[in-house]
Parts: C-alpha cells; sequence; structure tokens
C-alpha cells in the first residue's frame, strides 16, 4: 500500500474496479466516453488492463471507513512497457482540494515497474468552441505542472482529435510515442474498429 499526503493508491481488484467505474464513470464522464464495462473486463482478465482507487484514510478506531477521492484506469501493454491512462477522475466532492495532483504522483508511484504513462488529451486547437478549448487548456496545463510532458504526437480515435502527453518512469518513455501508442490500441480494439476508427495525425 504506497501512501503520501492523507491518501494512498490501492490496486483495485476487478469487482472493487466493477464497483467504481459503475457507481461513479456517469457522473464524472460523458457517456459516449464511457465503454461497456464488458469490454474493461475483457482485457482485465487477459492482463493488459488494471485500476487504482485513491483513498483518503480515515481513523479505523472510530469505526471509520476510508474513503475513495479518485481513480485511475489504465490499459497496459507488455511488449512496449507503456500504459495508457484510460479514464482519471476525482470524485466531485473533492475536486478543487489539491487531491488530483497527489493522485498523480500516486499513480507514477504505483506504475514504477512500467516505462511510461500516455495521456490523450483532447485538442484544444480543434475546436472553435472558446469555453471548451479552455477547458481543455486547463486540463493540459495542470498535467503539465505535476510532470506529464507534452509531445509533438497527434491521435484521433473515433472521431476525438488528441494531443499526446506522456508521463515518463524511464529516459526512453518519450521515444516512438506513436508506434507505443499504436501497439495499444491495437490490443484494444478488433482489427476492422481500429482501422477504422484509430489514426495517427
Amino acid at each position: 500500500m504506497l501512501s503520501t499526503w492523507n491518501i494512498y493508491a490501492k490496486p483495485l481488484l476487478l469487482t472493487e474496479a466493477k464497483a467504481v467505474y459503475l457507481g461513479h464513470g456517469h457522473q464524472d464522464f460523458p457517456t459516449d466516453e464511457l465503454k461497456p464495462f464488458s469490454i474493461i473486463e475483457n482485457l482485465w482478465k487477459k492482463g493488459l488492463y488494471q485500476g487504482y482507487g485513491f483513498y483518503e484514510k480515515r481513523d479505523a478506531i472510530a469505526g471509520q471507513s476510508d474513503v475513495l477521492r479518485g481513480y485511475a484506469f489504465v490499459m497496459s501493454d507488455p511488449d512496449t512497457g507503456m500504459l495508457l491512462l484510460d479514464y482519471f477522475a476525482i470524485c466531485e466532492e473533492a475536486r478543487g482540494q489539491g487531491y488530483g495532483g497527489k493522485a498523480l504522483a500516486l499513480l507514477k508511484e504505483a506504475c514504477q515497474e512500467w516505462k511510461g504513462i500516455i495521456f490523450e488529451v483532447e485538442d484544444d486547437e480543434s475546436t472553435k468552441v472558446e469555453a471548451e478549448k479552455l477547458l481543455r487548456q486547463k486540463r493540459i496545463s495542470f498535467y503539465e505542472q505535476n510532470g506529464v510532458k507534452m509531445t509533438k504526437e497527434r491521435s484521433s480515435v473515433f472521431g476525438v482529435d488528441y494531443k499526446l502527453m506522456v508521463l515518463p518512469l524511464v529516459k526512453e518513455a518519450e521515444e516512438r510515442i506513436e508506434e507505443k501508442l499504436t501497439s495499444i490500441y491495437r490490443k484494444m480494439l478488433p482489427e476492422d474498429v481500429f482501422q477504422t476508427m484509430f489514426r495517427l495525425r
């Protein structure tokens, strides 16, 4: 069990991951961004997916249970040694209190056996809606402030344009990001879906 500040990261069991995903996902993400949990379960059982819960420690002596403050779900690729951040959220009641940065630090600590984590962030240059542009820029800025590096690489997945960022855990993590992302998506998607819904820009 890894800990820092007053929260800790806990690798989730599949049953715990399902409860978190179904219990919080619809509050934290647009419905069209949530895949059926059966897809996650299939990848998980193949050893290609994992989840982490970020819990605030409470007083067990007083009978208080630890409280979920956030979670991260990652696609893993043993061939490249890389992870792809699939979902990352801080629970609504805990937002704006510094949990996001702490959770990212804990995620980095928990994933030390990997080379790095790829982040797909919605391209702030691909929208003309000012409010959406500012939201995307704020998200990118948050990641950069927490050690995630912007790359020059871009992708488009299911019609959404992304900029690719990386949280390096070893030096070579920043190299050949397009190849690494392609390898991950080939494992995640059926070949016909991969061919039509994934491309590098």
